[in-house]
């Protein structure tokens, strides 16, 4: 894990990270071919630019506004794709892929989330951080729940 000097360092890179993410989901979309496929990596597109404008929001000191009920929500990590593989996305991509790589990434951002609120003392960006956490592993749950409707119901 990376090391950082100060909380606004872990917020900046954070930023990035949501952005890497939105814009792969966002060529991934325009590179699908099929209608649903590309729906479902739109929306992740638009819920990753969602995470990098709130952290945008937490560096200019607004803080409190991110803090959500949600944050304390449980979540239930189905655990799904944690021991299937998954590859790159590319053009032929099908939704199996597409899914198992979703799933992935989100468990990659809500691990980084985690870890951050670990690292930091100011307990406001801490709640940002676990509430981040959470929402990534609510992205993992609704990701894994249609691979399980979709892909498993095919066997």
């Amino acid at each position: 894990m990376a090391t950082f000097e100060s909380v606004e360092a872990v917020i900046k890179r954070a930023i990035i990270l949501e952005d890497e993410a939105a814009t792969m989901y966002a060529s991934a979309a325009k590179a699908a071919k099929n209608a649903p496929i590309r729906q479902r990596l739109e929306e992740m597109a638009a819920q990753e630019r969602g995470h990098k404008a709130r952290l945008e929001e937490v560096l200019k000191g607004n803080v409190r506004w991110a803090i959500r009920k949600s944050k304390s929500e449980p979540v239930t990590d189905l655990r799904l794709s944690d021991h299937l593989e998954s590859k790159p996305l590319d053009a032929g991509a099908d939704y199996q892929d597409v899914l198992l790589f979703a799933a992935r990434r989100e468990k990659e951002a809500y691990d980084f989330y985690k870890a951050m609120a670990e690292l930091v003392d100011d307990k406001f960006v801490k709640d940002v951080f676990e509430m981040l956490a959470n929402e990534e592993l609510r992205h993992k749950f609704e990701v894994e729940k249609t691979y399980e409707e979709i892909v498993y119901q095919a066997f």
